[in-house]
């Protein structure tokens, strides 16, 4: 029976946190800034992270935004003190022994979409994929994993053997313990579990999600970008591995999106998609990666594309204050730049403006 989120095993490592995530873009509690994670990539693919602030423009329903905060998130850049040493502000300290300390300097979640995974062969070489990525840990990593059906769950550590053996217990359509309500999506609660877990964390925050992708439906037309807003504001990139149908996305624009070949310009799209046809929507995929700051990445090289996230990358946040009425409609969002240069941009493609009341 579907009443309420159940995340059994993933229950007692994520504390029932989902049920904790409010969408600060909805305009509650005074809140009226709207945040955009901004990824710019040169022709090749790699990573500019050279900008200024006067080389953005920001568009809101297509009217100029006045950009009214601006920062650069580089690797590293979350890094906090060890509040377990005496001196917190000490970058180092020595045991007895004369051995440093590992403070963590990054947090990784690999949230594996097991329900949706439908071939064995594709099941072994994620499998050994994932194991040979977790196995090349640097030392100051911290690596959780959980699965969509609930039946592995490992919290964070940096025990290489424990990680790998979490992944070998990756199943093929494993009977799931996670459950929700019908008015909810399994991935996106759990997915805003693992975002409200990460948000208390004392260094950079990166969430794997490895998935063929997952459908939301009409009636739900708000919880994609509710699960944006509340990775950005938790500083949580969540970046994608497409392990089904990839989207044919090189540098596209969200206005020529179409199912499986770019991305949708808003969630009303999203709604649009036949569910039938597309059960597991990569689209998805796309839109958190882009919309957090991560990086989508798909092939059926999965090696490849664990290495491709074993560095984080640079993002930019752009903020702005509405200047429109909040109205209660989908905005859509456009980052372009004053030169491009050949470059690309990614970032998220809008917000609901929810008035206080709602």
């Amino acid at each position: 029976m579907r009443t309420a989120v159940l995340f059994g095993v993933t229950l007692v490592v994520l504390s029932g946190a989902a049920a904790q995530t409010q969408s600060g873009e909805t305009f509650k509690a005074g809140v009226t800034a709207i945040q955009v994670p901004v990824v710019v990539r040169d022709r090749n693919g790699h990573v500019v992270s050279n900008l200024g602030k006067d080389d953005f423009q920001l568009f809101d329903n297509g009217k100029r935004q006045e950009i009214t905060s601006f920062s650069v998130e580089n690797p590293g850049s979350q890094i906090a003190p060890d509040r377990s040493l005496p001196d917190g502000n000490a970058p180092a300290a020595q045991s007895a022994g004369g051995t440093g300390i590992e403070i963590p300097t990054r947090f990784i979640t690999y949230l594996f979409d097991d329900v949706n995974i439908r071939d064995f062969g594709d099941l072994k070489r994620l499998r050994d994929a994932a194991a040979r990525q977790l196995g090349a840990l640097q030392p100051g990593d911290r690596a959780a994993i959980f699965t969509s059906s609930c039946t592995v769950a490992l919290d964070f550590t940096n025990d290489r053997p424990k990680l790998q053996d979490a992944v070998s217990r990756l199943q093929l359509r494993p009977l799931p313990v996670c459950r929700v309500a019908a008015t909810q999506t399994l991935q996106v609660e759990l997915l805003k579990a693992v975002v409200s877990k990460m948000s208390r964390l004392p260094a950079r925050r990166d969430l794997i999600f490895v998935s063929s992708g997952f459908f939301i439906g009409p009636q739900r037309p708000t919880e994609e970008a509710d699960l944006i807003e509340a990775a950005i504001h938790a500083k949580v990139s969540i970046s994608a591995v497409d392990i089904g149908e990839a989207t044919d996305y090189i540098g596209r624009g969200a206005a020529s999106a179409t199912r499986y070949t770019g991305v949708v310009s808003s969630g009303a799209d999203m709604a649009r998609l036949d569910s039938n046809a597309n059960p597991s929507n990569p689209i998805v995929l796309v839109d958190l990666a882009h919309g957090t700051g991560g990086t989508y990445v798909t092939g059926n090289d999965f090696d490849l594309s664990f290495r491709k996230l074993a560095t984080p990358e640079s993002h930019y946040i752009l903020g702005f204050v509405p200047a429109a009425k909040a109205d209660g409609r989908f905005h859509q969002l456009k980052v372009k730049l004053e030169n491009s240069r050949k470059l690309t941009v990614e970032a998220r493609n809008g917000y609901y403006a929810t008035p206080p009341s709602e």
